[in-house]
């Protein structure tokens, strides 16, 4: 059976409204690390929590080693068992990755986003470094996925892994959708880490 899980956090002060124009990353992806590696024609699937509901125009990353080429993103809602479903949203202005910095892939209009569970998909056409999630054994936050052959992570990661989104193979094309609704062929990433996607607030 696959379940969903969050770290139990103290009661927190009542949350600011999201800023438009910047970039806020999930709220389970407390771990992160420097740069991680990227294949290159390879869907990822990233778990986002989005802890309560926002306008937002536009998805990224942080490019910290360019390489040539270009990265697509899509919006994907949760299928209420812990995997991606039905995409939402896939920009087909596709994000120049040849140079450190963000690389943005927008919207075609501002979309409000209810809070809960979605996931960000990603496909690069080359072999940048992203930002990521930790692949530490003890994550402190990016355990989301239990329910895995591989490892269920345990309370905080554990030894056995920590969880943060699935793989497929998929090779990118310019200016055509490419993203697979709901995807399909998925593989847990287990404990390889993940690129730490963003949503920009409108």
């Amino acid at each position: 059976m696959t379940a969903l899980f969050q770290h139990h956090l103290p009661p927190a002060p009542a949350m600011l409204p999201y800023v438009s124009g910047r970039f806020y990353a999930s709220q389970h992806a407390r771990a992160v690390g420097g740069a991680v590696a990227m294949t290159a024609n390879r869907l990822y699937a990233v778990p986002y929590v989005l802890a309560r509901p926002g306008l937002f125009a536009a998805m990224a990353v942080s490019v910290t080693t360019g390489a040539a080429g270009v990265l697509r993103m899509a919006l994907a809602a949760d299928n209420s068992a812990g995997r991606p479903g039905a995409l939402i949203e896939e920009p087909l202005a596709d994000a120049d990755t040849a140079a450190a910095g963000g690389a943005v892939c927008p919207f075609a209009r501002p979309r409000w986003i209810p809070a809960g569970i979605w996931w960000l998909l990603l496909c690069f056409s080359g072999t940048p470094s992203v930002r990521g999630t930790s692949t530490q054994a003890f994550s402190g936050g990016n355990t989301l996925l239990l329910g895995s052959a591989a490892a269920d992570g345990g309370a905080g990661g554990g030894a056995a892994g920590s969880e943060n989104g699935f793989f497929a193979p998929l090779t990118h094309q310019a200016g055509a959708p490419i993203m697979p609704s709901p995807p399909s062929g998925l593989s847990y990433l287990v404990n390889a880490a993940a690129p730490l996607p963003t949503l920009r607030a409108a």
